[in-house]
Parts: C-alpha cells; structure tokens; sequence
C-alpha cells in the first residue's frame, strides 16, 4: 500500500470516528455515557452476558432497490431473507424501547432508504428520541419532499455512493443508475442546506474503486467539492474471484488483500462452518455483539451487518430487545469470538467461521 493510500485509510476512519464523537456531543448524556462505558469494560474483558445495552445500532427500512449493482446481494436478488419494509409505527416502537442507551442508528444496510415512503418520519422520529442518524444512498431518487425535506428532516449524516463521474462509467457498476441525476439532487441538498443555515446532513461522498473506474480517481475530489460534499472517501470494495463482470482496480493501492483468496467465505450460502472456523479460529477482532445490533426490516436480528445465511439472533418484533442481547445465541457468539467457547458447537451462527472484523 502507497503512503497516499494509507493516509487516506486512515483519514477515513478518522472521519467516521470523528462523526461517531459529534453524534455523541449532540445526543449524549450521563446515562448513554455509562452505558458506553459498560459496554468497552465488558467487551475488553470478553464477558458474554452484559449489563451494557448496544449504542450504535443498524435498523434495515427496507431491502429493495432501484439499482442492479453486479455485487450487490440485493442487485443479483441474492439476499437471505424475503423483500419487504418496516412499517412506521413498528420503527417508532422499536426506537421507544432503545432510545434510553442509543446513540446512533445507521438506516441503511440492504436497500435503499429513499424508497421507503416514510423514511422522513422515521428519520424524525428518531431524532425526536435523541438518537442520532445516518443513511446511505445511491442518490437517483429523493423522497417526495424533497431535499428540504430531508434537511428538515434532522438526519446527521448521508452517505452518496458513485462510482463514476460521466454516464459510461456509472452506469457499468451502477446499473440502472443515472450520474447526472446523482449530481443535481447531491447539489439540491447542498444548496438547500446552505440556504436553510442547517450543517446537516453531513454529506459524505463515497467512490468505490474498480478498474473501470480507476483512471477518474484524480478528478473525484474536486468534483464532490464542487457540489457541496463535506468528506471524499475512495476506497477499495471486495471483488471476488468470480466476479468476472466487475475487475479489481489495477493499482494496489485500491486492491483488497483478500482478492488473492480462494473465493470461499462463511458468508456465502451452503458454507462449512467447521472447514471456515479452522481456517480462522478465535480469537477475532470483532466488536459487533458488544457494541451493536443489526435489524433487518423484518424484525429479525443478525450479529452483524454481513450476509447471514446460518441461524439469526431473534426477532425484535417477538422478543425484548433485553431478552434477545443476553439470549443463549448471543452469548456463545461472545463466547466464541473471545475465544473462550468450549465443546461441541450448540448453534450453527455464523461469526463461526469469520475471519474477524477489521
């Protein structure tokens, strides 16, 4: 890896790091920074059963989208549950019963977020409860409100992703998609937010680096300035071996490690845990069972914001929160990727096999 590319890696993180603390600054109080507290205590200690409660959350609107991006699981109609979308007064009974320990809800995972016809309201109502909000979205499309909608909206962060700057070369990730649509609505926002004197959302605009694409790099910065975006993010997505429509970029500064692997990966379908779990065994880097829970729109909880086709954690809409993140699944997950699980495997989950999180 080049010196400019490590530096921004750790820009990058720097930057979400940086949005994580200002969440904090704006939503925070005495008992979310206990809880935080408890939570990095605990997790440092690697204790399965917790009294800290998950601060940094992701709850799934909806899993359908207006693109067909080649690898994407919701593009190629792979996803391991069944389309759909959280209705409103499911979301704001979902809030209510978190607000007291979250900081922040990502809304976004498999779909995208501007389709849901409510996302305003959901948005709002989350920041009513002092919880703070991010989205990521492709940009082809705004609400029905528009961008003042959205500023009014209260959301802090909104991440774009475009992976082209001319009409040829979007379109061949983003398929489906129109770039010049992604560039007036990302300077309708910019401007709408300047001419109501708001400072959010915090609009991060994000290209994904493929050898397609890779010669537009140098103009990326300067295009997203120019419309208004507050942080660039080039980075390298993960192009498997089988991927034979979409290439890796050609430079290393913009290749993940992994694309030399062998393609196999827990988070594929008819994965053998047993084989993946010798091939990455505990103890991992991974914070997800301490600090977050992920909710697809169903109601149904995964460990983390990955594929997940073994056993899920529960079901927001049938279970307690509390009940569901000290539950026998979720403690063996801590168990397991602490190193401390003993035995015979009681659950066929899927942070059994996974290298970690980095």
């Amino acid at each position: 890896m080049g010196l400019k590319q490590a530096w921004d890696r750790l820009n990058a993180r720097t930057f979400r790091k940086r949005r994580h603390a200002s969440a904090l600054l704006r939503y925070g109080s005495l008992r979310k920074l206990v809880n935080i507290a408890r939570v990095e205590t605990e997790r440092a200690l690697g204790r399965d059963r917790l009294v800290g409660k998950p601060y940094m959350l992701i709850i799934d609107p909806l899993n359908v989208c207006n693109l067909k991006c080649p690898l994407c699981p919701t593009g190629r109609g792979e996803l391991p549950i069944k389309n759909g979308k959280m209705e409103l007064e499911a979301f704001k009974g979902l809030v209510d019963s978190i607000a007291p320990h979250t900081v922040k809800i990502m809304l976004y995972n498999w779909g995208e977020p501007f389709l849901h016809k409510d996302i305003l309201g959901i948005i709002g109502h989350a920041h009513q409860r002092g919880i703070a909000t991010a989205l990521s979205s492709n940009l082809n499309l705004l609400p029905k409100e528009g961008a003042e909608g959205i500023v009014r909206s209260g959301l802090d962060d909104l991440i774009i992703s475009c992976d082209g700057l001319t009409q040829d070369v979007y379109e061949k990730y983003r398929k489906g998609g129109n770039v010049e649509k992604v560039f007036k609505n990302l300077k309708d926002l910019t401007d709408t937010r300047r001419r109501l004197g708001s400072k959010t959302p915090y609009i991060e605009f994000q290209f994904l680096v493929f050898e397609h694409n890779e010669h537009q790099v140098p103009e990326v910065e300067a295009r997203a300035r120019e419309l208004g975006a507050d942080f660039v993010r080039v980075m390298p997505p993960y192009v498997g071996p089988n991927d034979a429509d979409i290439r890796p970029a050609r430079g290393a500064d913009f290749r993940k490690p992994e694309e030399s692997g062998d393609g196999k990966s827990v988070f594929e379908p008819g994965a053998d845990l047993n084989e993946m779990a010798r091939r990455n065994p505990p103890p991992l880097s991974c914070f997800w069972p301490w600090r977050s829970m992920v909710i697809n729109w169903n109601g149904q909880v995964d460990p983390c914001c990955f594929k997940n086709y073994q056993r899920d954690f529960g079901n927001v809409f049938l279970q307690p929160v509390d009940q569901i993140w000290n539950s026998d699944v979720y403690r063996y997950a801590r168990r397991w990727i602490s190193g401390k699980a003993t035995g015979e495997a009681p659950y066929e989950i899927v942070c059994r096999g996974c290298p970690g999180y980095h």
